[in-house]
């Protein structure tokens, strides 16, 4: 039940700090909502009290006596789903944003037309996940990023009162099998220069290599000319969370940027759009005899080589932009335990 409280409010006249305090009172009303979660309002004068306390008294009858739902209506999901771009639209990246949009588009063709929110359950979320394994092919771990991604969208309108419960809570994730990223040995580096037939895209993985940067910290418009420092022979990559990082350029990735600068035709040091660059990236891979490998193994294979050749891996860590060293550490711990594997031998010598 609600109650009524009456507070005393202590104000000045003026912003003279030798005028005394006035005392004013307001009436407080406590309440708690149908989650059980306790609310309160003020109001200056009691009678406004009384009148707001009786309302959510009788909207509390009301829902008890299910003569009223206390959730909002009951959207047709393609409606809720409007309702929810238009409120994380701020708060999300454009390219957050597109890739939930694919995700939706996928639950939609699956689950019946005209369905409402509420009426999506646990039982249609497992044949769904069953359905996007066996008919349509998806990876696993795949489809626990989709999971993942409409747990989310359920758990944003459970806080805007479109929900009460999330129909995923109880839909466990596929187990998956962790494989740590290919690293690239020397040959299947000379192998994969030697299958590039176009110097642009030679320069752009080059640099990756060189560099270690994250696939979309060197493409448009993550990357400008301002970005390379010529006199200091740094680059400033800009990462997760608008992180900015400074990388410095051994030879090759500085005689990269200082070549393709001459070419004033170049608008970005890498005009490139990611998705066709990929397409690239793995025919060459296939051209050069390499069966494992993505953009990213690039970037393992830049921390790989410089943590096999001594360098901390707390300065590894720093270069590939981390938010902390522990991320490092796991990436990298076979590497890590091999090398003190190594210094440990020799014990065997004294010992």
């Amino acid at each position: 039940m609600a109650y009524i409280k009456k507070i005393k409010v202590y104000t000045r006249k003026s912003k003279n700090k030798d005028d005394k305090k006035v005392t004013t009172f307001r009436y407080q009303v406590g309440y708690y909502d149908y989650t059980g979660k306790k609310h309160r309002k003020n109001f200056e004068d009691r009678k406004a009290a009384d009148v707001f306390k009786s309302q959510v008294e009788m909207q509390a009858y009301r829902i008890k006596a299910e003569l009223d739902s206390p959730l909002k209506p009951n959207l047709k999901y393609d409606d809720m789903v409007e309702e929810y771009l238009l409120i994380i639209g701020r708060q999300k990246k454009p390219k957050t944003i597109s890739r939930e949009i694919s995700v939706f588009r996928a639950f939609r063709n699956f689950i019946p037309r005209q369905i409402r929110i509420r009426e999506i359950n646990s039982s249609l979320i497992r044949h769904y996940v069953k359905h996007r394994l066996e008919e349509c092919g998806v990876r696993p771990a795949t489809v626990n990023a989709e999971l993942r991604t409409l747990k989310s969208f359920m758990n944003v309108l459970i806080t805007h009162e479109y929900l009460d419960k999330n129909p995923l809570t109880r839909v466990k994730m596929i187990p998956v099998a962790k494989t740590d990223p290919h690293v690239f040995t020397d040959s299947e580096i000379n192998s994969l220069y030697a299958s590039i037939d176009d110097q642009n895209y030679l320069d752009v993985i080059k640099f990756f290599l060189h560099t270690g940067a994250r696939r979309e910290e060197l493409l448009p418009p993550r990357l400008n000319w301002n970005d390379i420092d010529f006199e200091a022979k740094t680059v400033r990559l800009t990462g997760k969370f608008d992180k900015v990082r400074y990388v410095p350029l051994d030879r090759t990735a500085y005689e990269i940027v200082v070549r393709r600068r001459q070419n004033t035709a170049n608008k970005y040091p890498f005009d490139f759009n990611y998705h066709y660059l990929y397409k690239k990236f793995k025919k060459y891979l296939g051209m050069a005899g390499i069966s494992k490998g993505t953009m990213h193994s690039l970037r393992r294979s830049f921390a790989s080589k410089l943590i096999q050749q001594g360098t901390s891996i707390q300065y590894v860590s720093k270069l590939l932009g981390h938010s902390g060293i522990e991320l490092a550490n796991q990436a990298y711990i076979n590497i890590v335990t091999d090398d003190l594997r190594k210094e440990l031998e020799t014990l065997e010598g004294y010992w």
